[in-house]
């Protein structure tokens, strides 16, 4: 028989978490799901067992506290677990997950459903950043951080935003040779000075970001603001990278280009929302530039357009780890209320009691999206034989050739060419090819929207859909309703 709780998490970082002691300290019956062997998520990632280091540097004072509150909330979590499909139950008013994982049931049924993926590394193609010794940031530092593994030994940074500061703090306090920071933004002074407000009581955050600019200091680590890596050389792998001044308009300034001698180049421009399930159930999605691109629309409680769906975190926003922590309580509580455990008045004081602070976070978000968003000249820097989908090897020669054609989205370059049919599904190459679209057509981004989405969300082997079957056909519970 399926499992029938009252509420599924998907994802276990800071909102996920949150989400999940919060509901179940007001008597909801949650399961926590998520892919990773241990919770955590990005910003409170844990040493994997294989590792064996002398201490953990994802933030070992937070991170105790959630972890220890998790541990005794009384949820059911299920680690190694990818949620690949979510549909209508056949049992009124429920949701049904069907999932892979060493513990967890082939399929459960929810009555409710928190969205809490988080995001993950934006990528922007140029020539070479398919070679071997290009990595993220936040591959970078998870690496430095939580495996106490250097990814090179002569290492340039390029992008934009603080992650880049912090991602060379650790490469340089880890024994990397940090030959310079690149930060493509290059009016951040005096755009910055009107933002000035959203920095006042930030404190922490303030003081993370004056100790990552110490380290670089004291490694005596060029920090060049204006500049972006155009180019990466090399046959097998990083050789060498080749740098450009970005004048006002956001492209290259003819005559600055300079040769770097490297073995690691990190690039990191933002995040992309995890929205895939927002959008295999569809939600309704809007388009915020400085927050990331496509999210779901949602309400005071967190509810997305689909009743019983709620998003938190950085998979319906970017806002960082605290504002996930704080949607994660919301969320909680408004499911709570959902279902019938807590008033509309004890939901109501939930949110007014965090509502400062989330104001607050929402200020600083809306300042570091304003200032750090890639400019939309960064996606011209690939030629014509720079691979825009890895999956499916599909270079930018051939998504043009696709636009030719009359494609207007990215789902009609898929269609054309197979960008996003690999492994990753078009999380890497989708946004990529929304910013192709919009510079090739003169639309807007967000006219060109992201692929459709079907199950299975994360590729899985066939025989977990035929145990899924089997086990389907055997229970009269079920119906065969499921599949497309």
């Amino acid at each position: 028989m399926s499992t029938v709780i009252d509420c599924a998490i998907i994802g276990a970082g800071p909102a996920g978490m949150e989400a999940a002691i919060s509901a179940s300290a007001l008597g909801v019956q949650v399961v926590l799901i998520d892919s990773a062997p241990k919770p955590g998520g990005q910003y409170f990632k844990q040493t994997p067992d294989a590792f064996r280091v002398e201490r953990n540097d994802s933030k070992p004072g937070k991170a105790d506290v959630i972890f220890k509150q998790l541990a005794q909330a009384g949820v059911t979590v299920y680690q190694n677990t990818l949620v690949w499909g979510i549909f209508e139950s056949p049992i009124p008013g429920m949701w049904h997950l069907t999932l892979k994982g060493p513990d967890a049931p082939l399929r459960l049924d929810a009555r409710t459903i928190i969205l809490a993926t988080g995001a993950y590394d934006s990528s922007i193609p140029f020539p070479g950043w398919d070679l071997p010794g290009v990595i993220t940031a936040g591959a970078a530092l998870t690496l430095v951080k939580n495996q106490h593994v250097i990814p090179g030994k002569k290492i340039l940074l390029s992008g934009t935003g603080p992650l880049q500061l912090a991602a060379a703090a650790y490469l340089h306090e880890g024994g990397a040779d940090v030959v310079g920071v690149l930060e493509s933004e290059q009016r951040l002074v005096t755009r910055g000075i009107r933002y000035l407000p959203a920095v006042w009581g930030q404190w922490a955050r303030m003081k993370e970001g004056a100790g990552y600019i110490r380290s670089l200091m004291s490694g005596k680590i060029p920090y060049k603001v204006g500049w972006t890596v155009v180019e990466a050389q090399g046959e097998d792998r990083v050789r060498e990278a080749v740098i450009a001044r970005l004048g006002r308009d956001g492209k290259t300034i003819a005559g600055s280009k300079q040769t770097v001698a490297v073995d690691t180049i990190v690039v990191g421009f933002s995040l992309t929302p995890s929205t895939e399930f927002s959008r295999l159930l569809d939600c309704e999605m809007t388009y915020l530039k400085g927050r990331g691109g496509y999210v779901p629309r949602r309400n005071e409680q967190l509810e997305t357009s689909v009743p019983g769906i709620y998003a938190a975190g950085d998979c319906a926003c970017i806002g960082g780890a605290g504002m996930s922590m704080i949607e994660g309580r919301i969320a909680g509580a408004a499911v709570a209320n959902k279902i019938g455990k807590i008033s509309d008045t004890a939901l109501q004081e939930q949110i007014r009691k965090d509502q400062v602070l989330r104001s607050r976070e929402e200020k600083f978000a809306q300042m570091l999206g304003d200032l750090f968003s890639p400019t939309d000249d960064l996606y011209r820097l690939a030629g014509e034989d720079t691979i825009i989908c890895r999956c499916e090897q599909i270079t930018l020669k051939e998504v043009r050739e696709a636009i030719s054609f009359g494609a207007q989205s990215v789902g009609d370059v898929k269609s054309l060419t197979r960008s996003g049919m690999g492994n990753c599904q078009g999380r890497t190459c989708a946004s990529i090819i929304a910013h192709i679209l919009a510079n090739e057509t003169g639309r807007s981004v967000a006219d060109s929207r992201y692929n459709s989405v079907r199950p299975p969300i994360h590729p899985i082997p066939m025989r977990v859909i035929e145990e899924y079957d089997l086990l389907t056909e055997n229970d009269p519970m079920q119906t065969a309703g499921q599949h497309e």
